[in-house]
């Protein structure tokens, strides 16, 4: 049976982030190991959640996960929604743990008081068990699970003891700023500052720095400053599928969480731009005679049969335009109705479809 968390899992596995060849690590790291000691252990913790992930597709029973099947359920149904945020469970476990107690010779000794306050994952006993698997050792537990006897419990990893001190201090640098997202992602930014300081917080970061390829890497880029060259304003714009970025004209606009004009959306690993075009055939019309871009193109004649939320067949928030001789319709229930896989070399395009042409009348 396929379970929707095999998918989910490869989907969340690509929004760890990937640690480049050079990275910067704060003094305030370097109190405990040395540097090489630091890094070595910081990127194989990197490489362990990605393989945990990666255990988590092919057998998820083995961590605790949900098992509902994907061919019986409905997409927009609540265990659909828990099975595409469950992948991040043996990381928000990780994180409960090694930012709640102490650091005493190369072995973490857990609070447990404060651990059960912080901890929100169930079943805790399987993911202990699965993760023996990957190297660590839980001391005090009774089958992997806190009984009211336990006076205590430690975590170690005899293998490499720099693991046990690279995840406390990544945590308590997280606790203390209130970064645990990027604890879950292992993100490298959380190394560059001291203790009291993270300004990567932004959603440019959570999409730029997850596994992607370097023509994706410039659009970002190069797209997100010409938004701020322009003077736009920005916002999370995440959804179940994956990290993104709202762009604004308006910061009232952005406040209220009103309708966004671009956004750079990582769905499912897939890069795209949606645009909130108001007026198609305005901007059909302004390529009449004129050359098209490839991925503009198959915007405009890409074309909806309904709408899956509105059982009676559109929403009163989608487009109708007419393109090559044939009417056209996109839905605009949850997103800006139009997107394309865009690239650096039309950002200009974009944009003049959004300011120029795409008015309504």
């Amino acid at each position: 049976m396929s379970y929707i968390i095999n998918k989910w899992a490869l989907v969340r596995r690509r929004e760890l982030s990937v640690t480049p060849a050079n990275i910067d690590i704060h003094p305030d790291f370097l109190h405990i190991l040395q540097r090489d000691e630091f890094e070595t252990a910081f990127r194989y913790i990197g490489d362990m959640f990605f393989q945990i992930m990666t255990g988590i597709s092919e057998n998820p029973e083995h961590f605790a996960m949900p098992l509902f099947d994907e061919k019986t359920t409905r997409y927009g149904a609540p265990e659909a929604q828990e099975s595409r945020n469950a992948a991040w469970r043996p990381m928000k476990l990780l994180y409960a743990v090694f930012s709640q107690g102490c650091l005493k010779n190369n072995v973490f000794e857990v609070n447990i008081p404060e651990f059960k306050q912080v901890n929100k994952v169930k079943n805790i006993h399987i993911l202990f068990n699965a993760f023996n698997n990957y190297g660590f050792v839980f001391s005090g537990l009774q089958n992997g699970k806190i009984t009211p006897k336990t006076a205590g419990f430690s975590v170690s990893y005899p293998d490499n003891p720099n693991i046990i001190t690279v995840l406390a201090l990544v945590a308590e640098k997280a606790l203390n700023t209130g970064s645990e997202t990027l604890f879950y992602k292992w993100s490298f930014r959380l190394l560059a500052e001291g203790f009291g300081k993270n300004s990567f917080s932004s959603p440019f970061y959570a999409v730029y720095d997850k596994l992607r390829t370097d023509a994706e890497r410039k659009f970002i880029k190069s797209f997100h400053e010409t938004m701020l060259d322009r003077d736009y304003f920005y916002a999370d714009g995440s959804w179940n599928e994956g990290p993104g970025i709202n762009y604004y004209d308006k910061e009232s606009v952005m406040k209220r969480k009103g309708p966004y004009l671009f956004r750079i959306l990582d769905w499912m690993g897939e890069l795209r731009l949606m645009l909130r075009i108001r007026n198609a055939e305005k901007c059909i019309e302004f390529y009449n005679g004129k050359d098209m871009p490839d991925e503009i193109t198959k915007m405009f004649r890409y074309s909806e049969s309904g709408c899956d939320i509105h059982a009676a067949g559109k929403c009163n928030k989608g487009v109708e335009y007419i393109f090559e001789e044939q009417v056209r319709w996109h839905c605009g229930c949850c997103n800006a109705p139009f997107w394309v896989h865009p690239k650096t070399e039309s950002i200009h395009q974009y944009i003049n479809l959004i300011e120029s042409f795409s008015q309504k009348n």
